[in-house]
């Protein structure tokens, strides 16, 4: 009997290990550190999800942090170094300029608005398509990191004049230098390392950035006002390698993909639960928090979409920008 158990437990012991050496590994990398916030634990939540609806035949690792930018991730999702990675829609412009029609300023009314479009809208589908044939990248899953706001030392914002002549922080980022000088700011690039300093010193008067890059960076520590005008959002994207998708079975990719909206749903709650109390945390670091209206939001809009609009239409093409406002236009319709 103990010769039986013994040669039915290597054997058990066999199979496991030859589905240990048989299982695919997936690398999932971030730029971000583990820590106690919403990637960390969407990408956790993905882990444990595939592996078990997989029945381990995928070997998630998650790398956090020290593996590069997100430029560098994406790379190396591209050239199958890892299987995949989740960045803001910033990143991919270096790959495929076209994302840059995210950065239109005031078009998304709210966070609800925004994933419903990159998650229903047919233009979406061909964005995603022309993503993976130029890009190498196949987009496979959104989420949101929040709506960008401004920040500074002299006032709150709440007309386009209260911008005029305000020498904010911007990313080196052609589109968000068109934004701020169309609402008559002087936008100075400046790394965001340096950021909270140069605002301290008084080398700009302030910037813009969601509330959790407003602690997270050091410039609530250095801020007056923030204003809640939301002018634009940032998307989150998941991406996956190709080839490595195409190649697993129709389990695991089912695992993974439906890992990947797990993820999205972690993301999109805790983000969504961030902002509210990240924006409270600046309130009670004696930032006054202004919240701006519809109205003011309209004003602020009329000024500065416009010249965006057209910055885009020249880079990208006119018919391809406007197709896409008129998409976003047509799912808010729907929803409000």
């Amino acid at each position: 009997m103990k010769t039986v158990l013994k040669t039915v437990s290597v054997i058990a012991l066999s199979m496991l290990a030859a589905g240990a050496a048989h299982a695919e590994t997936l690398r999932f990398a971030t730029t971000l550190p583990e820590a106690d916030n919403p990637e960390t634990r969407a990408m956790k939540a993905f882990e444990q999800y595939v592996e078990f609806h997989s029945n381990g035949d995928i070997d998630v690792q998650l790398l956090h942090g020290g593996v590069g930018g997100d430029r560098e991730l994406l790379e190396n999702v591209r050239n199958g170094i890892f299987q995949m990675t989740a960045t803001t829609d910033g990143a991919l412009a270096s790959f495929y300029p076209k994302v840059q029609v995210f950065s239109v300023p005031y078009l998304f009314r709210s966070t609800r608005a925004a994933v419903t479009f990159m998650n229903e809208a047919p233009i979406m589908e061909e964005f995603a398509q022309d993503v993976e044939s130029t890009a190498g990248l196949r987009i496979v899953g959104y989420a949101a990191d929040g709506f960008r706001n401004f920040v500074n030392n002299k006032h709150p914002i709440k007309t386009p004049d209260d911008l005029q002549g305000l020498k904010l922080r911007s990313m080196e980022s052609p589109v968000m230098i068109s934004l701020m000088e169309s609402l008559g700011a002087a936008p100075t690039p400046i790394p965001f390392p340096e950021s909270a300093m140069a605002i301290r010193q008084g080398v700009v008067d302030g910037g813009e950035n969601p509330p959790s890059t407003v602690i997270n960076g050091g410039w609530a520590e250095v801020i007056k006002y923030m204003s809640l005008d939301e002018h634009i959002f940032s998307a989150v994207f998941v991406y996956a390698n190709p080839s490595f998708l195409d190649g697993l079975s129709d389990q695991s990719r089912a695992a993974v993909l439906d890992g990947v909206q797990l993820y999205n749903s972690i993301m999109l709650a805790g983000k969504g639960q961030g902002y509210l109390t990240d924006t409270q945390r600046i309130r009670d670091m004696g930032v006054e928090v202004y919240v701006n209206t519809p109205e003011e939001k309209q004003a602020l809009r009329d000024v500065a979409q416009q010249p965006v609009i057209d910055f885009l239409s020249e880079e990208l093409g006119a018919d391809f920008v406007q197709n896409f406002i008129s998409a976003v236009k047509e799912t808010e319709s729907k929803l409000y």
